[in-house]
């Protein structure tokens, strides 16, 4: 799966930018600021239909333009393809070779994503809420299903708690209304907690042995932690049912998959308090490549990788440890403000895109 051209309309900073010819290794470097990582958030964009650096996309839109656009044509073992996604003040837009799209769920994840840059790194120290949408992001990748179940049980604890603030105010109602919205929630929170209880065995089954490469002798694994544990649907009704009064009084569900998180850990303990910022890092770059495994070994789909100003926050070693670990067959967009910042065998196998000069060009036919 590669990516040949990328077209931006309005976008951020760009009027009207083509960029074409990608290879294998593309490395685009410029100046901070110069847009390196808008041409990251173009391709983000284009699997995902959202944005990893704002959750108001119409800021992206450039500053007295109305809309933007952009347009990325990649190929898969078959004729190429383009996806076109449009946005304005009155909402998305999505094309799949010129046809529109009426749902965002079969536009997103036509080619896949694996990224990591500075921000992803926090991810040990980030909210349980920003844990749990990278897990839904990266499940869903894999299995379109999940963003059907997922919607489906946010409808549901909606509902749910819509009637639970009417019983505050009104406990005359008829509260087995509640019975047959629990037994919809916990249907559908199963399905997501097992999607997920499985994909965090699946890194669990990769992350010890690649963090081997950086640091021998620790033990890391992810604990994931749900109200579910368990598959056993009249447990967790009972548990619901011994939680309504509790959640009648506060207005809201206080049981359930929307409240999962997990931990990462370093010789059993919690990493968040254990572990050194370095050692956190480097916990996240493993997690990463073991998703890179999963996609390939486990599903037969080569990701892109996109690796935005990862290298100004890693050591020699560590950054060529990462190109050691990645299959040579998937396509890698490489964002730095150096190249020293990169080993010279590397830059030497890439397509250098230098924003600073506005061209492209092979790094062995520079001077």
């Amino acid at each position: 799966m590669n990516i040949t051209r990328i077209e931006l309309l309005n976008f951020r900073n760009y009027k009207k930018k083509n960029f074409d010819n990608f290879s294998n290794l593309n490395i685009i470097i410029g100046k901070n600021g110069i847009g390196k990582t808008t041409i990251i958030e173009s391709i983000y964009l284009g699997s995902l239909a959202k944005s990893f650096k704002t959750n108001n996309e119409i800021s992206i839109i450039k500053d007295g333009e109305d809309f933007f656009k952009i347009k990325v044509f990649y190929f898969d073992y078959g004729p190429k393809k383009n996806l076109e996604l449009y946005l304005d003040k009155n909402g998305k837009k999505t094309k799949i070779n010129t046809k529109i799209q009426r749902k965002l769920s079969d536009f997103i994840s036509q080619y896949r994503i694996i990224m990591l840059s500075p921000d992803e790194l926090k991810l040990i120290k980030s909210s349980p809420n920003t844990r749990r949408n990278y897990l839904n992001i990266q499940i869903s990748q894999l299995h379109k299903e999940y963003i059907y179940y997922l919607n489906n049980y946010n409808t549901l604890i909606k509902n749910k708690n819509d009637f639970l603030k009417k019983l505050m105010l009104n406990n005359n109602l008829d509260s087995r209304y509640l019975d047959i919205l629990d037994e919809k929630i916990v249907e559908e929170g199963l399905k997501i907690y097992n999607y997920r209880n499985n994909y965090i065995e699946l890194i669990n089954s990769y992350i010890n042995d690649i963090f081997k490469n950086y640091i021998k002798g620790q033990k890391i694994n992810i604990e994931y932690e749900s109200d579910y544990k368990t598959n056993d649907k009249e447990r967790l009704l009972k548990e619901l049912k011994k939680n309504r009064n509790k959640e009648i009084n506060i207005g809201m569900t206080s049981f359930g998959v929307h409240r999962d998180d997990y931990k990462f850990c370093q010789n059993g303990n919690d990493a968040k308090e254990y572990s050194s910022q370095g050692i956190q890092k480097l916990i996240i770059l493993a997690m990463k490549l073991s998703e890179v495994k999963i996609f390939i070994e486990k599903y037969d789909i080569k990701p892109i990788l996109l690796l935005d100003d990862l290298f100004s926050e890693l050591d020699e070693k560590n950054r060529n440890n990462i190109f050691k670990s990645l299959d040579k067959n998937i396509q890698v967009f490489i964002t730095t403000t150096d190249l020293k910042n990169i080993n010279k065998r590397i830059v030497e196998k890439a397509k250098i895109f230098d924003l600073d000069e506005g061209v492209s060009k092979w790094k062995k036919n520079m001077a």
